[in-house]
């Protein structure tokens, strides 16, 4: 028994001295956790809201009722005004402009309560959803929202609607007869009062309490039109590309970059030190050869989706191939500063097992950022995913011309270049060499 647990302290010291295995082991899991519970909280549902533009051109008090529920969502935080850029004076959105808004990606979802929303002649509310599925969760829980706030707070209104319809109907006595006679029926058959019903009649009682008694709810009039991504090829598959792509470079460019500490335990590099060769030749045809590496497995990715699953990948295919080139030399850049600061491969592939993980996670590869509290949200802009995820989803998903691009090239491109130029001075002043 001595023997097992001198054995034993020894595997527990060599694990506590295993610093990567450690991050592995009780760091990495519990950020995870941190994240996927800021984002859902334990409710199924994202802890930060998410923002929609929110358009009331109707002068009806019911639109007033309905815009009041809408702000006090859980899930939703309508955005009603915007500043343009030309003026700086902030201005009440109307449908184009939402619309507009929608289609450039600004904002994934408008709801607009046209003028005729709820007239004297209504006999239902009329209700305009433009939506931009770009990510298909974040979508699906939008409307899930939108429509359980209409429905659940507005749908009282029927009865009002109904009577409205028989009085201009059947007019006189007979309008009167007919309240009556529903009033009857529906208290039969719902175990309601016929006071309680008349009184549900009334269209000022509904303003005044709109989440009443729900006997029928089929009188509301939602026209839901998807502006952007319509003629997309498999938009599942066109939304999650981009965010894979990016995670599996980033593993696989790291893993090349480390082949510098490879070179250093099988003697190659002293070996290539002997030679005309200086360390900065070295580090750059590293450099060239993981960014060419990058390129080509990206393009080996996209091409398979487009082979196995249809994605258009060569509609847009200049802007596609601008952004895996900055992609991959954002991504070298992540490798070689890894590779720069570590001591050892195994701490190496540790920190960056680590580092990638939480990247995806908060960048968007694996779900909405829309979904991160806000403060996590700006925190996302710092990463490498970001931008790299979001510049795919505009090519293949908007399919847009290179302004639409512009400020993710720069940014990425920018990160390939000072963090390469950085790595290459810390290499000459490290240990590899």
């Amino acid at each position: 028994m001595k023997n097992v647990l001198i054995l034993l302290r020894k595997d527990v010291l060599r694990f506590v001295a295993d610093k990567p295995a450690l991050l592995l082991t009780f760091i990495l899991p519990p950020v995870l956790i941190l994240i996927f519970g800021l984002i859902f909280g334990g409710s199924g549902e994202p802890q930060s809201k998410i923002k929609i533009i929110f358009v009331n051109e109707s002068k009806s008090p019911l639109a007033l009722t309905l815009e009041e529920k809408l702000d006090s969502s859980d899930v939703l935080k309508p955005v009603k005004e915007f500043t343009p850029e030309e003026s700086k004076v902030p201005q009440r959105f109307d449908e184009e402009t939402a619309v507009r808004f929608v289609k450039e990606g600004k904002y994934s979802t408008a709801i607009v309560l046209p003028e005729d929303f709820y007239t004297d002649t209504s006999s239902a509310l009329r209700i305009k959803i433009f939506y931009d599925p770009k990510n298909a969760i974040e979508s699906s829980l939008i409307q899930g929202a939108i429509q359980k706030t209409i429905f659940t707070q507005m749908s009282s209104l029927f009865p009002a609607l109904m009577t409205k319809r028989a009085k201009k109907t059947l007019k006189g006595s007979k309008s009167v007869s007919f309240e009556n006679e529903m009033a009857e029926i529906i208290g039969k058959y719902f175990n309601v009062s016929k006071d309680t019903i008349v009184k549900y009649f009334s269209e000022e009682n509904i303003v005044k309490n709109p989440s009443g008694e729900n006997f029928i709810g089929n009188i509301i009039n939602i026209e839901s039109k998807q502006v952007v991504g319509e003629s997309v090829n498999n938009p599942g598959v066109t939304r999650m590309a981009g965010g894979w792509a990016s995670m599996f470079l980033l593993f696989s460019i790291v893993g090349a970059s480390l082949t510098l500490f490879e070179e250093k335990q099988e003697g190659s590099l002293k070996r290539l030190l002997c030679m005309p060769v200086t360390r900065s030749q070295i580090l750059w045809s590293k450099y060239v050869f993981s960014t060419t590496l990058g390129i080509v497995q990206l393009l080996t990715m996209f091409v398979f989706t487009w082979l196995f699953f249809g994605v258009d990948i060569f509609t847009n295919f200049g802007n596609l191939f601008i952004v895996i080139v900055v992609s991959s030399m954002a991504a070298v850049s992540f490798g070689m500063l890894i590779t720069s600061t570590v001591k050892s491969i195994q701490q190496a592939n540790g920190i960056a097992t680590i580092i990638i993980l939480i990247m995806s996670a908060i960048g968007g590869a694996w779900f909405p950022v829309s979904f991160l509290p806000g403060w996590m949200q700006t925190v996302a802009k710092f990463t490498i995913t970001y931008w790299s995820v979001d510049a795919f989803l505009q090519v293949l998903w908007r399919n847009v011309a290179f302004s639409g691009i512009a400020l993710h090239v720069l940014i990425l491109a920018s990160v390939g270049v000072v963090v390469t130029f950085y790595s290459v001075i810390r290499f000459r002043k490290g240990n590899i060499f």
